[in-house]
Order: structure tokens, then C-alpha cells, then sequence
């Protein structure tokens, strides 16, 4: 089922659109996602990056028909469908443990979600969050409110040039942490992978594929060579599934 969402704010940052919807969710947990419906154009599955009295947000990246419409017409008044909240989200660790998170390019908005609980939860985070340059950074300051945040660009427009698992890489070598968590770019998520586990650190992540259906009927979003369905049985995977699907 469909439900109205009104746009109340449409901001454009670089080749990304920052889309605040007021609509009546059930409340989503970290890691889940929506699905967003534009009349006559089509429905694309979006993480969540933050919901809060009454109001989602969602980060898009223009890459195909539906986010390019986003991206070009859509402006704050009109109205939006969404459906959800689909998929298992991420484990959150108890109050007073350290929880290390590891972001790039569109994964930043499960992430941004992430910080924000972990936050409210007492539990020390650290982001390291890596762009392409200034211009396509997402949300930066309000990572800052909820976690330490380290940022990294390619071309060293902003925070340290390189990218996100170069810096994570750094800072395991003389910090711990009692949880990991990643979304991003799939070189990203399998790198993060290594890094947590040569630390044996629990790490989860949230992994990207083409979903239709969302309820785990339609079989387009199959992870191979493990079989499970990313919009059911994730989009959050642990390690011990992850680890079959890049360390075979």
C-alpha cells in the first residue's frame, strides 16, 4: 500500500538531491528501506537516512530514469507515494561500546541513519565517509552532531584525500572497536570485510542491488553464490554471509 508523501525540501548537491518528505510511516530502523513511488515515472527501493516526527529522508543519486526525474522536476509541494519499511536493519551494540562505520558514494544514507541511533544509544561511533570530491558530499555536519567523523575525498577537496577504507585502514592500526559497520560501493563493503575481520571485529553491512518487488518474491535482488534475497533476508548481512560472498 501507497501512502502520500509531501516534499518539504528538495536540496541538490552535486549530482545527488537531499529529499525531506512529510508522510505516515510505520518507524523504520537503521538499514532499512522504502520504497518511492513517482506517478507515471516508476518505484525505486531508497535507504533510509533519517526519520523523525514525521519526516523522511532519503539521499538519491542521479544514475537512471526515476532518480533523474527526481533530480530534475521534483521541488518541495508535490506529492510522492512511499511504500515500507522493508529488510532487516543493522544490530545495534549495547550503550558504552565503540561501533566503527565506513561509508561511500549512496551508502552514505544508511550509515547517516546508523550514527544517528548509535548517538541516542550511548554508544562511541566513528564514521569514516568518503566522497568523489567537495561537491557530491552528503550530510557531513550531521554526521559530526552524532559520531567522530573522519572524511575523505578522491581528489582531497575536502577532509583527507584517498578513500574511505584507505583512512579506516589507518586508524585500525592503533584503535579498536567493538562492532563495524558498511555501506557503500561493493569494493568498499569487501575491504571494510577484511579490515574488521584481520581485527575480528563483528562487522555487518548493508548491501545494494536492483530490488522490484521488495517482499522477496520477484528474485531480482538474489545474492549469489549464497542465494539469499537482499530486500527479505537483508539489505543487512553479517559477516559470516558475507564472507562466502567475497572470501570463497
Amino acid at each position: 500500500m501507497h501512502i502520500p508523501a509531501e516534499v518539504v525540501e528538495a536540496e541538490h548537491k552535486g549530482n545527488n538531491v537531499i529529499l525531506r518528505l512529510r508522510v505516515n510511516l510505520a518507524v523504520p530502523s537503521p538499514g532499512q528501506f522504502i520504497m518511492l513511488w513517482v506517478p507515471n515515472i516508476g518505484e525505486i527501493p531508497l535507504s533510509v537516512a533519517d526519520y523523525e516526527a514525521g519526516e523522511l529522508l532519503l539521499a538519491i543519486t542521479r544514475r537512471g530514469k526515476v532518480t533523474g526525474h527526481i533530480y530534475e522536476n521534483v521541488k518541495v509541494g508535490e506529492r510522492l507515494f512511499v511504500r515500507g519499511p522493508y529488510g532487516k536493519p543493522f544490530t545495534l551494540p549495547p550503550s558504552g561500546t565503540r561501533a566503527l562505520l565506513v561509508a561511500g558514494g549512496s551508502g552514505i544514507a544508511p550509515i547517516h541513519f546508523l550514527a544517528k541511533r548509535l548517538a541516542e544509544s550511548h554508544v562511541n561511533c566513528t564514521a569514516v565517509i568518503g566522497f568523489k570530491t567537495l561537491r557530491e558530499a552528503l550530510l557531513v555536519e550531521s554526521f559530526r552532531r552524532n559520531c567522530r567523523t573522519i572524511v575523505t575525498t578522491d581528489d582531497g577537496t575536502l577532509g583527507i584525500k584517498g578513500l574511505a577504507t584507505e583512512a579506516t585502514e589507518r586508524l585500525l592500526d592503533y584503535e579498536s572497536f567493538d562492532r563495524a559497520y558498511a555501506c557503500g560501493p561493493e569494493p568498499l563493503i569487501e575491504k571494510a570485510l577484511t579490515l574488521s575481520s584481520s581485527k575480528n571485529i563483528p562487522f555487518e553491512a548493508s548491501m545494494e542491488r536492483y530490488m522490484r518487488c521488495a517482499v522477496g518474491v520477484c528474485g531480482s535482488c538474489v545474492l549469489e553464490p549464497v542465494g539469499l534475497r537482499v530486500c527479505r533476508d537483508g539489505p543487512v548481512f553479517p559477516d559470516e554471509v558475507l564472507k562466502q560472498i567475497y572470501h570463497k
